[in-house]
């Protein structure tokens, strides 16, 4: 059976896929990205594109796709995207009520605060992170509507097994 498979995330960026890893996460088996989106859209000649990604599951035999997300990729030569951004998996931990209050404290401090920079250093030490701007409303990852998003007016925050809070546009 394969082992490997790939996707898309929200912002574009194809993703490497561990199957059987991390099944609560996010991506389940999300374990790298391997190409960004800017990446993918101004290749380098070793980028692994979006068709290389294809390529490389459309020539394990068939036998070996059957019942995986691979086996669907095989059959429409198309990769599934995730509503998520990709946020590499952490082994370090902390309470959900610690990451929710930090993000408060965050939220509550001056915009050119280095306790800001300390907060954002110390969530991506425990695998949470802020959700980086995608201009197209996402409903997993976005609160409210806007038709020409430019910026969000409160930033969200992600970690490879949960949302904990959605961004919101202006």
């Amino acid at each position: 059976m394969i082992h490997f498979s790939y996707c898309l995330d929200a912002e574009g960026n194809l993703i490497k896929l561990e199957l059987g890893k991390f099944p609560d996460a996010l991506i389940p088996g999300a374990v790298s990205i391997s190409a960004t989106a800017a990446e993918l859209e101004h290749p380098f000649p070793w980028t692994k594109t979006v068709a290389d990604a294809i390529n490389e599951i459309r020539f394990v035999p068939r036998p070996h796709l059957v019942g995986t997300p691979a086996q669907l990729i095989s059959e429409t030569r198309r990769l599934p995207e995730s509503p998520f951004v990709f946020v590499p998996p952490s082994t370090d931990y902390a309470e959900d009520s610690q990451i929710m209050d930090m993000i408060l404290l965050y939220d509550e401090l001056p915009l050119a605060s280095d306790g800001r920079e300390e907060i954002v250093s110390a969530l991506r030490g425990v695998g949470v992170q802020q959700i980086p701007f995608i201009p197209r409303f996402v409903q997993e990852l976005h609160l409210g509507g806007a038709s020409q998003p430019t910026h969000y007016v409160l930033p969200g925050w992600i970690s490879n097994m949960k949302v904990y809070r959605k961004a919101a546009f202006a």
